[in-house]
């Protein structure tokens, strides 16, 4: 029974996309391949992003609440892991703006990448829609490698 759930959980796992296997990306997809995201994390991820445009989500396995990533042009800008944590790829200036609103450096992604923990009850709420829409736009200005 534990080898026929494992081939179902198994089956169920997509592998990334191909246009998301680029250099650009290579960092973060190595940090984050085995890791997962609350519902909680990904659900609050998936609202900021939806009065974006080209915007594509990925999940490898929902069903095991695994990572959210969401990309454009083929570049990760934004992701859901653990209990509490989304992470922006930022331009330079907006970065020095994340760091002095509370985010902190997400080195394990890429020396753009800014991390939020979510949730917390002594620290303001995170403006999840302001930091995606500026990702967004970083990646959208990119280029792709």
């Amino acid at each position: 029974m534990n080898s026929r759930r494992a081939k179902t959980e198994q089956a169920m796992t997509r592998s990334v996309p191909t246009e998301l296997a680029t250099r650009v990306n290579r960092q973060v997809l190595g940090h984050i391949e085995a890791l997962s995201a609350h519902s909680d994390v990904a659900d609050a991820l998936t609202i900021a992003l939806k009065p974006l445009g080209d915007v594509q989500p990925f999940c490898p396995n929902p069903q095991q609440y695994r990572y959210v990533v969401a990309s454009t042009r083929g570049v990760i800008f934004a992701l859901a892991l653990g209990m509490d944590t989304t992470g922006f790829r930022l331009d330079e200036r907006m970065k020095t703006r994340a760091l002095a609103s509370g985010g902190a450096p997400f080195p394990e992604c890429g020396n753009e990448w800014v991390s939020f923990t979510l949730f917390r009850d002594d620290w303001p709420k995170i403006d999840l829609e302001f930091w995606a829409r500026k990702a967004y736009l970083a990646a959208r200005e990119s280029e792709r490698s």
